[in-house]
């Protein structure tokens, strides 16, 4: 007689019941994990957002790889008695010597920083200032007898050679020129080049690719740090650097100023966002900004205005944020851009970033006679 498998036994009620709950524990532990897991990286990004420099709070920036003074302050010396910074540093304090009507007292860098503030500070639009420090980039290569050089680069340079090639080269300009202006230097936005293999049959040490860098950074902007002040850095630095490259060697440029640990960031080849659509403008006035005008960081009835009105800009910026923004842009990371931010909606921009300049320094001023 043919053999016959024996029915399959029917789970009971009872045995799906404990199956289905088994399953449902299961889930309900798997969730309860992630939650914790959640939990944990919450507190650890909210410790790293607390634990994040904010140096434009007044807190001191990430140490330089340069050494100390005995107050505390970076030592630029060893930068400073180069002959080539001797060179552009007095070129640059004669032009800004012209622009202010006067030279400062001060010798040094301190009596650089000195002109440029007072540069800063004189009456105008936001557009105004920013003109008048890109004149005085535009001075340096003529004062140097090399004026000639920007034309020729943007009509045989820029347009024939390969990108990576004269972003590489301005690149090496400010790494090896520029280091008294804003400190020490590094690399950044690498990329890979291959060797061509004509070359390598001769040099047969060389390796298939080389990382080619495309950005310069500042690790700790002198500039920035030294000046203490947002306009400082967007009006005199920023802006007309930004300009002044694009126009007159045809080299697109986006620099991207860290408001948190002071480094600085300069993308050759990048075209940089409309100005009121940047992220550097962003910022409040500084906590230690030297300026002889703080606009909303004094002006009380001003402020209260700021608060009441609205940038539609900022925060269709904030709100969608990329990254590009951060970490590589004004801030170590977005808690502390959007703490910034934040600061920025109850106090107001650094008065002097703002595009109504002029009417927001009158604002002020008419606050403080008032006061007095």
């Amino acid at each position: 007689r043919p053999l016959v498998a024996p029915p399959a036994a029917t789970p009971s009620l009872a045995t799906c019941a404990a199956g289905v709950g088994g399953v449902a524990a299961a889930v309900a532990a798997a969730v309860s994990r992630q939650r914790r897991r959640q939990r944990r990286q919450s507190s650890l990004a909210a410790r790293s957002a607390a634990a994040t420099p904010t140096a434009w709070r007044g807190e001191t920036p990430p140490q330089s790889s340069l050494p100390l003074r005995p107050d505390g302050a970076v030592d630029y010396e060893s930068i400073d008695r180069s002959p080539i910074s001797q060179v552009l540093m007095g070129t640059v304090r004669s032009l800004l010597a012209k622009s202010a009507g006067h030279d400062s007292p001060t010798p040094g860098y301190d009596g650089v920083m000195e002109l440029v503030r007072e540069v800063n500070d004189m009456e105008g639009t936001a557009e105004e200032l920013q003109k008048r420090a890109r004149g005085v980039f535009e001075g340096i290569l003529p004062s140097l007898f090399i004026g000639w050089v920007p034309p020729l680069w943007k009509k045989y340079v820029q347009p024939n050679f390969p990108t990576w090639t004269t972003n590489f080269s301005f690149f090496v300009v400010f790494y090896f020129l520029f280091p008294w202006l804003m400190g020490p230097m590094e690399g950044d936005d690498f990329i890979d080049v291959e060797v061509p293999e004509s070359l390598r049959s001769v040099l047969f040490f060389l390796p298939a690719t080389v990382r080619v860098p495309q950005s310069v950074k500042a690790e700790r902007c002198r500039f920035l740090e030294q000046a203490n002040c947002a306009s400082v850095c967007v009006n005199t630095c920023k802006v007309p650097s930004q300009e002044w490259l694009t126009e007159d060697f045809g080299m697109p440029l986006h620099i991207q100023p860290n408001y948190d640990d002071f480094s600085c960031r300069w993308r050759f080849g990048k075209e940089a966002p409309p100005l009121q659509e940047d992220e550097a403008v962003m910022v409040p006035c500084f906590t230690n900004c030297p300026s002889k005008t703080k606009g909303t960081k004094d002006a009380l009835s001003l402020r209260e205005r700021l608060r009441a009105e609205e940038d539609a800009r900022l925060a269709a910026a904030v709100a969608e944020l990329t990254p590009e923004l951060t970490p590589d842009g004004t801030a170590l990371s977005t808690a502390s851009l959007e703490a910034r931010a934040g600061t920025v909606k109850n106090t107001g921009k650094c008065w002097s970033v703002d595009k109504d300049r002029l009417s927001r320094r009158e604002g002020s001023t008419e606050t403080k006679s008032v006061a007095a």
